[in-house]
């Protein structure tokens, strides 16, 4: 009807209105509305939208003033320093503390704080921690197989266990007897360019760099490459040079590369297989002046500050165990080799100490105990966190921290069978010489938040 059409569209105009209407009938009976109760409904209709407004006025404002907060800490986190922003496990930490209660805390959020960069893919994380878990993954896997083998039967049945004996037996003895390590090693270039490398590069990253990029690296020479500073396990030493995630042969064609390392390294089941497939050697005289004597193209990367070295591996520090190491550049010398030397910015950053080991302190005397009586001694470092703790103690896996590699002009050496004391200090300072002009040129790019100048402290 009329009447109901009228009420119907009073109220659309105002559903809040809750009196009843007044009706008034014309002559023909249609029911109208008077002037007065019609303006009193446009006026309620203005106030209720006006108080709508003042309402969303009041939320918008309450927003953007959230947000503005929001963007200033941002502008705090982001001028953290770099080392900070690199690192996950620091960088989260530090930001929790702002946006614990913040209901924008998400992905896009650490995104636009960290960079999408520093954000680490599953695979680079996996790959991560199956290499640095590699080592007490093998000893343990050699542990368990040689109790299967004497105490197995129970388990796995008297014939299994003889016949995993039997192999194990095999395995030990040809490890006893191989000299591999000294010889040269056991590479395989597919291995060494494997895709599982190159993940492992991009969880820091690691990149590599010559100071000259016009300098030449001939392949009918023989070089020997002096990797600085060591830090805990010289990560950047491994991915650039042994395993080649770093398109090496590009900067250096024709160039077949040999890391050194522990011999003990050699002796652990398994492990060992890994390190001859990258072509990793010994780090005794010996099997260096073999690789070297394979002729040109061959290059030997030692790491020459050693665990000695690696006791005064600490973020921001750059000391270097290089006076003492007279039996490095004896060996370029009798070899007429190229000696290169190598800095990675970066590489100390990786992994704090644990405990203050400075010289003189218990840690360090300890320390100095084991390195003596068997050369090697295990910092007590802490590796990478989460949000509750930014560093774990004995945690093997790294800190997430760019590593520049910038590798020197070549040096020359002439060859000579018996050098002098004076021959091979000549050729230390202007190594050493080299070295600094490395660290001077790119240390303010590389390592802006550095704690200490480039010191040979031993």
């Amino acid at each position: 009807s009329d009447k109901c059409s009228f009420y119907y569209l009073r109220c659309r105009r105002n559903p809040s209105a809750s009196r009843p209407l007044a009706w008034h009938s014309d002559d023909t009976g249609t029911p109208t509305m008077s002037a007065e109760e019609d303006a009193d409904a446009v006026t309620q209709e203005l106030s209720d939208a006006r108080a709508r407004i003042r309402e969303l006025e009041a939320v918008v404002e309450a927003r953007e003033q959230k947000l503005a907060t929001l963007e200033k800490k941002l502008g705090d986190v982001s001028a953290q320093s770099a080392w900070h922003r690199a690192d996950v496990y620091g960088a989260l930490h530090h930001i929790q503390d702002y946006y614990r209660d913040s209901e924008l805390f998400s992905r896009g959020l650490l995104e636009r704080v960290i960079g999408t960069d520093s954000l680490p893919k599953k695979r680079q994380l996996t790959v991560t921690a199956i290499m640095f878990f590699l080592l007490p993954i093998c000893m343990f896997l050699t542990v368990a197989l040689t109790y299967l083998a004497a105490f197995g039967a129970p388990y796995i049945g008297s014939t299994a266990s003889r016949t995993l004996g039997a192999v194990l037996a095999v395995y030990y003895a040809y490890i006893y007897q191989d000299n591999s390590a000294a010889r040269g090693s056991l590479p395989s270039a597919r291995f060494k360019s494997s895709w599982f490398w190159r993940q492992l590069r991009e969880y820091f990253p690691v990149v590599l760099r010559k100071a000259n990029e016009s300098t030449q690296f001939p392949a009918d020479k023989k070089y020997m490459f002096g990797y600085h500073p060591h830090g805990i396990i010289s990560v950047g030493c491994f991915v650039n040079f042994v395993a080649d995630a770093t398109e090496t042969q590009r900067l250096f064609p024709g160039i077949s590369f040999f890391g050194a390392t522990l011999a003990a390294n050699f002796k652990v089941p398994f492990f060992r297989e890994v390190l001859l497939r990258l072509g990793c050697i010994s780090v005794s005289a010996s099997s260096i002046r073999y690789v070297l004597g394979m002729g040109p193209g061959n290059a030997v990367v030692i790491v020459p500050g050693g665990a000695a070295e690696a006791l005064d591996a600490r973020p921001g520090s750059n000391d270097l165990t290089l006076q003492r190491r007279s039996g490095f550049f004896r060996i370029a010398l009798q070899q007429g080799v190229h000696l290169v030397p190598i800095y990675s910015f970066g590489e100390n950053d990786l992994y704090p100490q644990a405990f203050r080991n400075e010289s003189g302190t218990f840690v360090r005397r300890v320390q100095e105990f084991w390195l003596k009586k068997i050369g090697y001694a295990t910092p007590y470092f802490c590796g990478s966190g989460a949000f509750c703790m930014p560093a774990i103690p004995g945690n093997p896996i790294p800190r997430r921290h760019p590593i520049i590699t910038v590798i020197g002009d070549p040096i020359e050496c002439p060859k000579i069978e018996h050098p002098t004391e004076a021959d091979i200090e000549k050729l230390k300072v202007q190594y050493i010489n080299s070295l600094n002009n490395i660290f001077t040129q790119f240390a303010d790019e590389y390592a802006p938040d550095r704690k200490s100048p480039l010191r040979i402290i031993k």
